[in-house]
């Protein structure tokens, strides 16, 4: 497969109610069993009322557990779910607020972990763009970056980051 993309696109995006199986992780590599491991995502997503036919997996921190700094985040893998869908037991449901994102695509699964990297890089090198959470704080629990699986997705096939932005000195 081919290179991730470089620039991202911006655009807006939201609002979806989620629902998933979320776990607290170490690092990229612990990931995965959120979605195949004992309990994970892939058995369970019949479970979730589907709203519309595509997969996320938000990143975000757990204000005293978790921080941005440390690695350590919660990952939860979801699908969007009709409003007023009941949470599975052992499930929990999160929200992706309506925003702006820039949008990275990624050339397959074994290009995630580069390509939230270059992600993070892009955003530091374009200060015109600040994230919700950085060193000035984080909000990510209302606004968390997520991996988007578009419906059809296959471990080669394209997928894609939204990191959610704002510009420089905006609210």
């Amino acid at each position: 497969m081919g290179q991730s993309s470089s620039e991202p696109r911006i655009i807006e995006f939201g609002p979806y109610r989620v629902i998933g199986v979320g776990r607290v992780v170490k690092g990229g590599a612990d990931c995965p069993a959120v979605w195949d491991g004992e309990g994970g995502f892939i058995a369970r997503m019949d479970e979730v009322q589907p709203a519309a036919d595509f997969l996320v997996a938000l990143a975000r921190c757990i204000p005293g557990v978790t921080g941005p700094d440390g690695g350590t985040f919660e990952y939860i893998a979801a699908r969007p779910a009709k409003p007023g869908a009941a949470v599975p037991k052992g499930m929990i449901e999160a929200s992706i607020s309506a925003g702006t994102f820039a949008v990275f695509s990624v050339a397959g699964i074994a290009n995630l972990g580069p390509a939230w990297g270059h992600a993070h890089a892009w955003l530091a090198a374009h200060p015109e763009w600040q994230t919700y959470c950085n060193k000035d704080g984080c909000d990510c629990a209302n606004h968390p970056a997520f991996e988007f699986y578009p419906p059809g997705f296959t471990m080669e096939g394209e997928m894609f980051i939204y990191f959610p932005v704002r510009r420089a000195g905006e609210g």
